[in-house]
């Protein structure tokens, strides 16, 4: 395995930061503060921001600097319909698989794991999940498509308003394991949907206000 560039390392810190609570959606990420943090030089912090930018993760303002994306309700709900479609194909296509002949033993190993997770140990172990999921469908689109997703700032944004996942999971995990695509995929979209009917209930303050339409001319 080739070792992780200094970009990378950077991109993926904030994310996993992003997922334990030590970067906010909202934060600013100021360079001088990288570069000491990380001991990198300044051309590979901004590679790494540049990265981050490119995967709508930050956004990069003139004479403002680099912030953490705090999204709109609107673009939250936009972000979770997404989600809701391709996160229901994967789980299809992963019963499917089985279906077929394969083995969802490293899928279950990986869904105990991260039902037992705590604390720093609960994000790695649901990236594990999604992996071992995505793995099982066996579709490389998807692999690829899934993690470009902004589901994380979500989570980060809404950590302590989120309805629990751990039956939904359950539902989606079972369905899987019998091979029932329909199943898997209503299973699946359930636990996005209700994300999706939380939204309009939590508070302003919850969200970065929703862009005004441009004014007719």
């Amino acid at each position: 395995m080739s070792p992780t560039s200094g970009p990378e390392a950077l991109v993926r810190d904030v994310l996993q930061g992003l997922a334990e609570g030590r970067f906010v959606p909202g934060q600013r990420l100021a360079e001088p503060d990288l570069m000491a943090r990380y001991n990198l030089g300044r051309s590979t912090v901004r590679e790494g921001l540049s990265r981050l930018a490119a995967s709508g993760i930050v956004v990069q303002m003139p004479h403002r600097g680099t912030q953490i994306r705090f999204l709109s309700r609107r673009a939250a709900a936009d972000v979770l319909r997404v989600t809701e479609l391709l996160l229901g194909l994967v789980a299809r296509q992963a019963a499917e698989a089985v279906a077929q002949g394969s083995d969802p033993a490293t899928l279950l190993a990986a869904t105990a794991e991260y039902d037992a997770a705590e604390g720093d140990d609960r994000p790695r172990a649901r990236a594990r999940y999604y992996r071992a999921l995505t793995q099982l469908a066996g579709n490389a689109e998807l692999e690829r498509l899934l993690p470009t997703l902004q589901v994380h700032l979500i989570r980060a944004q809404l950590r302590l308003k989120r309805p629990p996942g751990r039956g939904a999971r359950a539902a989606l995990i079972a369905a899987v394991a019998k091979g029932n695509p329909e199943e898997a995929d209503s299973a699946a979209r359930r636990h996005i949907s209700s994300l999706i009917d939380m939204l309009p209930g939590l508070p302003d303050s919850s969200f970065a206000p929703d862009r005004m339409p441009a004014p007719r001319a």
